[in-house]
């Protein structure tokens, strides 16, 4: 008889248990994607960047860069352009829909106020809505 009872007060504890709702941890909180500041995801992002692309080379002719000449979706200082310390530059504006914008200079001289790396560091910036102007580095 108490292995009867016995049997039934587990019976009725593994019942119960099986009704409890099932502990789940939380899901982790999204980590952030880095985002690249040369890429778009949408038509209006590729349109914000696009005008802060020009406002860079804008700002990039008005500190002294040679002011670039646009054909389709280059933008370029023209071969015709006096060389001086500021580098040459290119930029390819990013198709419509997720599009990438594509960013290169060139030194011409002997010495050049920023190098490649440091005048992408300052377009990232812009695409980024951070511009920082262009003071010596």
């Amino acid at each position: 008889m108490k292995s009867a009872i016995a049997t039934f007060c587990v019976v009725l504890l593994l019942a119960g248990c099986m009704q409890q709702p099932a502990v789940v941890a939380p899901a982790p909180a999204p980590t952030p994607l880095a985002t690249d500041p040369q890429q778009c995801l949408s038509q209006a992002e590729c349109t914000t960047k696009t005008s802060r692309t020009l406002l860079f080379v804008f700002d990039y002719a008005a500190a002294g860069g040679a002011l670039v000449q646009r054909q389709e979706r280059l933008l370029f200082t023209p071969a015709d352009a006096p060389r001086s310390e500021w580098p040459a530059i290119y930029i390819r504006l990013a198709e419509p829909m997720s599009g990438r914008f594509d960013f290169n200079a060139e030194c011409q001289t002997p010495s050049c106020r920023y190098s490649t790396a440091q005048l992408l560091q300052v377009y990232r910036d812009y695409l980024a809505g951070k511009p920082g102007g262009f003071s010596r580095p």
